[in-house]
C-alpha cells in the first residue's frame, strides 16, 4: 500500500510500531475512500451537465472546485487525527516503562493509562489479528497482558473467546 496521507520515508515507515502502522493504514484507506467518493460524485455531476446541455458552462468547474475543497478539508482532518493518534502511541524508552518493562508485546504498555484505556489498546491490538483461534492462543500466552490488565484480563479473554 502506498502511503501519501503524510510524508514518510521508507525507513520511517519501517520504524513505526504495529499500532502506528495500523493507524496509518486506516487513515490512508479513509483518504482513498474519500477520493473515490469525490470522483464518483464528480462523474455523476459531469453526466448531469451533459444531459442538460450545460456542459460548456462553468457549473462543472465550480462543482469540481467545491468537491476538491471539501476533499482537501476532510484529508486535512484525517491527517491531523493521524498525527495526533500516532504521537499518543510513540514507544517509550525502557526506563519509562512500568512493570517488567517488556516492550515485545506489540502494543503500547503505559501504566499511566487507566485500566479501561489499557483494555481498549490491548483489545484493538488482538482484534486486528484475523484468525480467531490464533488470536485467542496468542492472548492466552501473553504474560504482559495478564500483568498490564489486571482484573480486566479475564474479561478480555472471555470477549475474545466469543469469536472462536
Amino acid at each position: 500500500m502506498e502511503f501519501d496521507i503524510i510524508d514518510l520515508t521508507e525507513e520511517e515507515t519501517e520504524m513505526l510500531t504495529t499500532i502506528q502502522l495500523k493507524l496509518l493504514r486506516t487513515a490512508q484507506q479513509n483518504k482513498n475512500e474519500l477520493y473515490h467518493e469525490m470522483q464518483a460524485e464528480l462523474e455523476t455531476y459531469r453526466l448531469m451537465c451533459k444531459t442538460n446541455n450545460v456542459y460548456l458552462s462553468s457549473l462543472y468547474e465550480d462543482k469540481q472546485a467545491e468537491l476538491q475543497a471539501e476533499f482537501d478539508y476532510q484529508v486535512a482532518i484525517l491527517k491531523e487525527q493521524l498525527l495526533f493518534n500516532m504521537s499518543l502511541n510513540e514507544p517509550t524508552s525502557d526506563d519509562e516503562l512500568g512493570g517488567s518493562g517488556s516492550d515485545d508485546s506489540g502494543y503500547i504498555v503505559d501504566y499511566e493509562l487507566s485500566y479501561l484505556e489499557r483494555y481498549i489498546i490491548v483489545r484493538d491490538f488482538y482484534l486486528a489479528i484475523e484468525d480467531a483461534s490464533e488470536r485467542l492462543a496468542l492472548y492466552a500466552a501473553d504474560e504482559t497482558a495478564q500483568e498490564y490488565l489486571g482484573d480486566y484480563y479475564t474479561s478480555l479473554y472471555n470477549y475474545l473467546s466469543t469469536f472462536t
